[in-house]
C-alpha cells in the first residue's frame, strides 16, 4: 500500500508541475493560476483518488492511459481557466438573446436558455431539458455555470440531472444553482446515484438579493402565498424598510458554497457576514422561506458608447488614438488646445431595458405578484419598463382576472411570452425521424407516435408571443422574434414522405416486408396479444438524441401493467406512444420496479406517479397506491421528495416493497429489515403472477435482476444493468423471453468489466446459456446512433435489438431477428462513423500509450 501511495504522490506531483508549465504556456494571467492553485488542487488530488485509484487493479490499457492523462494533467480544467480568462478580458457582450428550449406542453418542461457572447444562463431545468437541446442540435451549455430556478417543483428541477453530467462532459467544473431554498439538496441526492460525477454544485448564499457578473445582472424578486407576504411585509414601514435594505444591497454579488455530490460543503470564497436580524425580518427571510417562489429580473449590462464619426470630422479629428481616448472616456486636446470632451463625439449611454422571467404556482401567490415594488419598477412608461417578460405561469393561471391585471400593468411596448399546457411539444427531431424510419419496416412493433399539436390559437397583438421549442428572442443587436428553428407542425409527416422518396431504403423494406409476408403465411400461431414488452427508453448512462434512458413497461394482461426501470423523461416518453390513451396506461398500472438506484433508472419516477396520481382523479376513481418494488436504499430519495417538495401524500400513491424481501435462498443478500412473508403474496396477487423473484446480479451495490412468471404460463427475465451473472442463467432457465442489457460491443470486454456492464455477445451467450427462447438487448451506450455494432450472423438467430417505442409480443420472434439486416443496411452510415470513431480512439490511446510509457518504468524512475 505505502509503494502504490508513493507512486500515487509522485505522479500527482508532476501533473501539477506540468499543469503550472501548461498554465504558463497558455498566458493564463497570475489571477486565474492563484484560482487554480487554491480551488482546483484539491479537486484533482480527489479526482485522482476517487475516480482512478479506487480500483483494486488499475488497468494499464491505453484506454486508462488516455483518461489517465485527461483526468490527472487537468486538461478541462486549463481549456476552462483559458477561457474563463479570455471571457474576463472581454467587453459587455454584442449579442443577447433568448432561446425557448422547450414550451411546456404536456410532458415537456418549461425551460429558457439566455445566451450571451460569453456566457449562457438556464432558467428551469424539468426532466429532458438536455435531452431537447441534444437532439435539436442547439446545445449551448458548454458556457452554462449558472442555473435559475423559479419555484421548487420537479417540473423545474427534474432535469438537473442529465444536465449536471453534459455539463462535466463539457469541462464545467462547477455549476451554481439559484431559485428557492432546497433544490440543492434534490439534486446532490440526484447527483450521489450517478456513478462517476465529480462536478460540484454550487448555491447562493440565501441572504444574497442579486447575482452580477460581467454579462448581465439578476435580481431575486420573492413571491410568498398570501399568508407569509403580509407576515414579511404587514404593513408600509416595513415595505419602505425593505426597499432600502434591496438599495443597499443592490450591487451585491451572489458568492456560494458548494456541495460535492458526497454533500460535504466546500466554501469557494469568503462569504460577507450574515444579515442582522432586523434585515432578517424585512429582507432575507422571504428568500429562505421554503415556500419561496422566485421572479428573475435580468438587466444586460450597457455597451460601450460608440463614436459618432461624422461629429469627429465636424470638430476636426482624424483617425487616430484621440479618438481610442475619447472612446476610453478621456477628454483630449487638439493642437490648437481646443479642449474635447467624450460626450461630444460619443453616442448616448445605452439604457438596456430589463427581462423578466415570472411563475405564479397558484392563486395564492398572485397578492404577492401584485404588490411586489421591485416588479413594478418594470412596469408602466418608464426607462426601467420591460423589454420582455417570460411567463412560465400555467395556461389557466394566465387567464386569471387578477394576473391579466399584473400584464395589463407593463407598458404597451413590452413584449410577453407565454410557456404553458397549451403550447406545442415538438421538440424532437431526431426520434421523430428514426420512428418514422421504423415505422416503414413495420407499423405494428414500431407505431407512429402522437405528438400534441399546440391547443390554442397564435396571439393577433405582436407583443403577445405564445412560445413554441426552439424559437428565439433576439435582444441584441436587434429585436427580432425568430421562428426559423421551430419544427413545422407536419414535420412528422414530411420527414415520412422524404424516406418513402429514398429509392435505397424503400427496396430494403419492400425485401423486408416479402421476407416477414411468406414466413407469416406458412405460419398458423398468431400469438396472444398479451404479454406485450414496450421500450419507453432504451439507453444507458444520460438522454440522448435517439434512446433515452431505461425504462420497459410490460403488459401482463388487460388490467395490469408493470413497469420495469423508469429513467429520466419516462413520462414524456409515454404520452408520445399512446397520446389521449396514457392515463389509461397509468391507471392499469399496479407496480414500478427498479432495478437498482442508479440515476438513469429512476429519476422519471416521481412525475411519473403522480401524473398517475392526476389520472385517477379526472377518471373519478378511488386514489389507489401503486406498488414500488426497490432496493431500501431507495428510501433516502423518497424522504428527500418528501421534505424538498412538502409532500405529504407519498403514502397514498406509493406501497414501497424491499426488493431485498422478496430474494429467495441462495440468491439473496443481508438486508437490516425483519423479511415478510406477506410481501411476496400482495405482490403476485396484485399482478397476476405465480412468481416475481428480484435476483442479485453483478452491478452496483444491490443491484437485482428480476424473473417474473405470469399464471398464463409465460415468463419473462430482465438483467437490469449487470455482467454476465451465474444466479440470473440458473434462476431464469427456459424463459419465455430474456430482456439484457448489452452497453457496449462485442470487442470492449475490459470496458465492459471496468464499468460491470455487459457486450453484445457476453449478453448473447447469457441468453443461450440460460436457453432462452429468444431475447432482446437493450440498454445500449450513448456512443452509438441509431444502431450499435452487432456482429450478429456469429451468433444464433434468437435475439432483436430494442428501441424507443418499440412494442414486442412473443409471436414476433422471427420478425424481429429478421429485422436486424434492414437495420443495418439503413443505418449503415451510423456503423460507419461509429467504426471510424473507434478506430480514431484506438489511434489515439496508442499516440498517448507511447508518450506515457509504461506505467512500471515511471514508478521505477521514482
Amino acid at each position: 500500500m505505502q509503494f502504490r501511495q508513493m507512486f500515487y504522490r509522485k505522479v500527482l506531483y508532476k501533473s501539477l508541475l506540468k499543469i503550472q508549465l501548461t498554465l504558463k504556456a497558455f498566458k493564463v494571467s497570475p489571477i486565474s493560476k492563484r484560482h487554480i492553485s487554491d480551488n482546483f488542487r484539491l479537486e484533482i488530488k480527489k479526482r485522482v483518488k476517487d475516480n482512478k485509484f479506487s480500483h483494486r487493479n488499475m488497468d494499464k490499457t491505453a484506454e486508462s492511459k488516455k483518461t489517465l492523462r485527461q483526468v490527472v494533467n487537468g486538461v478541462d480544467l486549463v481549456r476552462r481557466v483559458k477561457y474563463k480568462d479570455k471571457k474576463d478580458s472581454l467587453p459587455p457582450p454584442g449579442t443577447i438573446d433568448l432561446r425557448v428550449i422547450s414550451s411546456g406542453g404536456r410532458g415537456t418542461p418549461k425551460s429558457v436558455l439566455l445566451n450571451t457572447t460569453n456566457e449562457s444562463y438556464l432558467f428551469n431545468c424539468g426532466e429532458n431539458t438536455y435531452r431537447i437541446s441534444c437532439s435539436s442540435r442547439l446545445d449551448k451549455f458548454s458556457k452554462t455555470e449558472n442555473i435559475f430556478i423559479t419555484h421548487k417543483s420537479w417540473d423545474n428541477i427534474g432535469g438537473l440531472h442529465g444536465m449536471a453530467l453534459s455539463l462535466e462532459a463539457a469541462g464545467v467544473p462547477k455549476v451554481t444553482l439559484h431559485g428557492p431554498t432546497g433544490i440543492e439538496t434534490v439534486t446532490r441526492d440526484a447527483i450521489f446515484f450517478a456513478e462517476g460525477c465529480r462536478i460540484i454544485i454550487g448555491r447562493q448564499q440565501p441572504w444574497m438579493t442579486t447575482y452580477s457578473d460581467d454579462n448581465i445582472n439578476v435580481t431575486y424578486v420573492p413571491l410568498l402565498p398570501e399568508e407569509k407576504e403580509q407576515f414579511h411585509n404587514p404593513s408600509k414601514n416595513i415595505s419602505s424598510s425593505y426597499n432600502s435594505n434591496e438599495n443597499t444591497n443592490s450591487n451585491t454579488v451572489c458568492q456560494d458554497s458548494s456541495i460535492t455530490s458526497e454533500g460535504t460543503s466546500i466554501s469557494s470564497t469568503e462569504p460577507s457576514s450574515p444579515p442582522t436580524k432586523k434585515k432578517k425580518l424585512s429582507v432575507f427571510m422571504p428568500l429562505t422561506d421554503p415556500d419561496c417562489t422566485y421572479a428573475y429580473i435580468i438587466k444586460p449590462h450597457p455597451r460601450p458608447r460608440s463614436v459618432d464619426l461624422s461629429r469627429c470630422k465636424s470638430l476636426g479629428l482624424k483617425p487616430g488614438p484621440l479618438i481610442g481616448k475619447l472612446k476610453n472616456e478621456e477628454s483630449v486636446t487638439l493642437p490648437d488646445e481646443t479642449v474635447i470632451h467624450p460626450d461630444q463625439v460619443l453616442m448616448p449611454k445605452e439604457n438596456p431595458k430589463p427581462i423578466l422571467v415570472v411563475e405564479c404556482p397558484s392563486e395564492d401567490y398572485l397578492y404577492s405578484l401584485l404588490r411586489s415594488e421591485k416588479l413594478s419598477e418594470c412596469q408602466g412608461d418608464n426607462d426601467n419598463s420591460a423589454e420582455l417578460v417570460v411567463h412560465m405561469s400555467s395556461y389557466n393561471m394566465v387567464n386569471n382576472q387578477q394576473y391579466q391585471q399584473f400584464i395589463q400593468r407593463f407598458s404597451s411596448s413590452t413584449r410577453h411570452m407565454f410557456l404553458h399546457e397549451k403550447t406545442s411539444t415538438l421538440s424532437l427531431p431526431s426520434v421523430l425521424e428514426l420512428q418514422s424510419t421504423l415505422n416503414l419496416l413495420n407499423s405494428t412493433i414500431f407505431p407512429q407516435l402522437h405528438i400534441p399539436k399546440q391547443q390554442i390559437e397564435d396571439f393577433k397583438s405582436e407583443n403577445h408571443i405564445l412560445a413554441k421549442p426552439f424559437m428565439k428572442y433576439s435582444y441584441r443587436p436587434k429585436k427580432i422574434v425568430s421562428f426559423e428553428d421551430c419544427l413545422p407542425e407536419d414535420f412528422e409527416c414530411k420527414t415520412r414522405d422524404q424516406f418513402a422518396s429514398d429509392s435505397n431504403i424503400m427496396k430494403t423494406v419492400t425485401d423486408y416486408k416479402e421476407l416477414v409476408s411468406s414466413k407469416q403465411s406458412t405460419s398458423e400461431d398468431k400469438g396472444s396479444d398479451f404479454p406485450e414488452v414496450v421500450f419507453l427508453g432504451t439507453a444507458s448512462s444520460v438522454p440522448g438524441a435517439f434512446r433515452n434512458c431505461t425504462s420497459i413497461l410490460l403488459h401482463m394482461d388487460e388490467e395490469t401493467n408493470l413497469l420495469m426501470d423508469c429513467g429520466e423523461g419516462s413520462l414524456s416518453q409515454l404520452l408520445m406512444l399512446y397520446g389521449d390513451k396514457t392515463d389509461e396506461v397509468l391507471i392499469k398500472l399496479k407496480a414500478i420496479f427498479i432495478s437498482h438506484l442508479h440515476a438513469d433508472h429512476h429519476l422519471g419516477m416521481s412525475g411519473l406517479v403522480f401524473e398517475r396520481k392526476a389520472a385517477l382523479a379526472r377518471a373519478g376513481m378511488e386514489i389507489t397506491p401503486i406498488l414500488l418494488i426497490a432496493p431500501v436504499q431507495i428510501i433516502s430519495w423518497l424522504r428527500t421528495n418528501e421534505e424538498q417538495f412538502r409532500v405529504n401524500s407519498l403514502k397514498e400513491v406509493l406501497q414501497l416493497v424491499y426488493s431485498q424481501n422478496l430474494m429467495r435462498e441462495p440468491y439473496t443478500v443481508p438486508i437490516k429489515n425483519e423479511k415478510d412473508p406477506s410481501l411476496l403474496e400482495v405482490v403476485k396477487s396484485k399482478l397476476n403472477c405465480t412468481d416475481f423473484l428480484p435476483v442479485p446480479v453483478l452491478h452496483s451495490k444491490h443491484a437485482c435482476g428480476l424473473v417474473i412468471t405470469h399464471k398464463s404460463g409465460w415468463k419473462i427475465v430482465y438483467s437490469g444493468d449487470t455482467m454476465p451473472c451465474k444466479a440470473l442463467i440458473e434462476t431464469g432457465k427456459d424463459c419465455d423471453l430474456l430482456i439484457h442489457e448489452a452497453t457496449l460491443q462485442s470487442d470492449m470486454v475490459a470496458d465492459a468489466a471496468k464499468k460491470r456492464h455487459s457486450t453484445v455477445k457476453q449478453a448473447i451467450e447469457v441468453g443461450i446459456q440460460m436457453q432462452a427462447k429468444f431475447q432482446m438487448l437493450t440498454h445500449f451506450s450513448q456512443r452509438y446512433k441509431r444502431i450499435p455494432l452487432v456482429e450478429h450472423k456469429e451468433f444464433h438467430n434468437k435475439f432483436g435489438l430494442a428501441y424507443d417505442f418499440m412494442k414486442v409480443k412473443l409471436s414476433d420472434a422471427e420478425v424481429l431477428n429478421d429485422m436486424i439486416d434492414p437495420l443495418t443496411e439503413i443505418f449503415k452510415e451510423d456503423i460507419e462513423y461509429s467504426r471510424k470513431k473507434e478506430a480514431d480512439t484506438k489511434k489515439k490511446s496508442k499516440h498517448i500509450s507511447k508518450r506515457l510509457g509504461n506505467l512500471s518504468e515511471v514508478l521505477k524512475a521514482v
